[in-house]
């Protein structure tokens, strides 16, 4: 009996320890979740490292729409308590900002940005994160710069709970940025100068090239937008300084721009109709002289024109073109050129070695190789001489030719004719253009130059303004 009461007792005195045991765990677990220790109050991350982007859409000095933005609050585990932060706009820090980053933020007024809620967040019991943001939003916007980007530090102030701020994520700086909206003309070169010709013909006058210009936005704006043209000779003056041109102004009532006015729909960045231009009267632009029109989208509505985008340049040339520009073959009887010869303004013999290389128009007869140099890419003119004749046109064969196992050719697409009959005074017939030949030597694609008048001549000029593969040139 005593030994089982001893029994009893060991066993009872095991199973307080194990209960004292179970207990100081839970007691432990407890007093650590009560403990401060490693608990930190901290910002994310953010875009790149303590840095985060907002942006505004703008028009005019107008803010249309943009909401800041938000962040939490973060805790390295979660606390057994509520914990409210506060976090203000310290200015302070930008030098230290622009140090690390070495740039220069401009400075803006104090209630330019406005932290919501007076920057207090909170952080529930149990929680690693906040349940609120910290969101910024504008304030006092009339003495921004709206095309400066600005640096806003955001920095964690204090907190209710005695637990420690991070030290090195207690700043988040807010980059903010504001997206002017800008009305534009889309489809203009890169120098904004749309070239016209007016091609004088013995038949009427002839336009090449037309406006084709598409009214846009730089951002998807929240309702219709009206867009007009105008045009602007006050900045031709202007324009000439700048280019040391001589451009003239363009004739009064010479012109008209159809539509007047296109509709950008709302949320689209681009009109569905095109601006085109209606030149009127084309006999006033006169032969000798380059025109300039200068235009420009009209400042009226919410959203302003681009400073630069928003303009562009017609310039009309007027050329004496006896040349149809279809390039038809030329009408009538071939002419004998048994006594011709072709004059070349320079040789090509580092390519092709064992001929005379010139530019060659055959005429469909059989000739030498001839084409311009591989280096030499400006304008070249050959000269035909012949007995006066009267000439309705030219047709020439591209020149078709092997180098070291590629296959070449050689013609022009571009070029300047000229008649002369002594030599030395030229009368311009007007300008060629076409297309780039296929074909093969064995099956050419012939090209024509088709007089709308007859020429009586003896000399023939060709100035080769453009040309296709390796070197201009005609072949047999």
């Amino acid at each position: 009996m005593k030994r089982y009461l001893n029994k009893l007792r060991t066993s009872i005195v095991r199973s307080i320890g194990w209960i004292i045991l179970v207990c100081a765990i839970v007691s432990c677990s407890k007093d650590n979740m009560s403990t401060p220790e490693d608990l930190i109050i901290y910002m994310p991350a953010g875009a790149t490292y303590n840095t985060a982007d907002a942006s505004y859409v703008t028009a005019r000095s107008n803010v249309l729409a943009g909401a800041g933005t938000a962040f939490p609050v973060l805790l390295t585990r979660a606390f057994d308590r509520e914990v409210q932060v506060t976090a203000a706009i310290d200015t302070s820090l930008l030098s230290a900002y622009d140090l690390a980053n070495k740039t220069q933020s401009p400075a803006f007024p104090a209630d330019a940005f406005v932290l919501t809620n007076t920057g207090q967040v909170r952080i529930p019991a149990g929680q690693e994160r906040s349940v609120d943001s910290l969101h910024i939003t504008l304030g006092q916007t009339s003495n921004l710069d709206f095309s400066k980007q600005y640096v806003v530090p955001i920095r964690l102030a204090s907190t209710n709970s005695g637990l420690p701020l991070s030290s090195n994520r207690q700043v988040m700086y807010l980059r903010v940025r504001f997206n002017q909206i800008t009305t534009q003309l889309n489809g203009a070169p890169s120098n904004r100068v749309i070239p016209i010709v007016i091609n004088r013909t013995p038949t009427g006058d002839v336009i090449s090239g037309n406006l084709n210009l598409t009214a846009g936005v730089n951002t998807a704006f929240g309702q219709a937008l009206i867009v007009a043209l105008r045009d602007r000779q006050d900045l031709l003056a202007g324009y000439n300084q700048a280019n040391q041109t001589n451009y003239v102004a363009f004739p009064a009532n010479s012109f008209a721009f159809s539509p007047a006015s296109v509709s950008i729909a709302s949320g689209s960045l681009n009109a569905a109709t095109p601006f085109a231009l209606a030149l009127r009267n084309t006999t006033s632009f006169v032969p000798g002289r380059s025109y300039l029109l200068p235009l420009g989208i009209a400042d009226e509505g919410p959203v302003a024109p681009h400073e630069t985008l928003g303009l562009a340049y017609l310039s009309v040339d007027v050329q004496l073109q006896n040349i149809n520009p279809a390039n038809p073959a030329p009408v009538g009887n071939r002419v004998d050129r048994t006594a011709w010869t072709a004059t070349a303004s320079s040789t090509d013999n580092d390519y092709a070695p064992g001929h005379r290389h010139w530019c060659l128009i055959t005429m469909r007869r059989p000739a030498g190789i001839r084409h311009w140099p591989l280096a030499q890419r400006q304008r070249l003119p050959l000269r035909w001489i012949c007995k006066t004749k009267n000439i309705s046109g030219f047709t020439f064969t591209p020149r078709y030719w092997d180098y070291f196992g590629s296959t070449y050719i050689s013609a022009p697409t571009a070029m300047r004719v000229a008649s002369s009959n002594d030599g030395v005074n030229w009368t311009v017939q007007g300008s060629y253009t076409g297309s780039m030949p296929a074909g093969t030597a064995a099956n050419p694609q012939l090209r024509n130059i088709s007089f709308y008048a007859p020429v009586q001549a003896r000399y023939f000029r060709f100035t080769l303004t453009a040309y296709g593969q390796y070197a201009g040139g005609f072949g047999n």
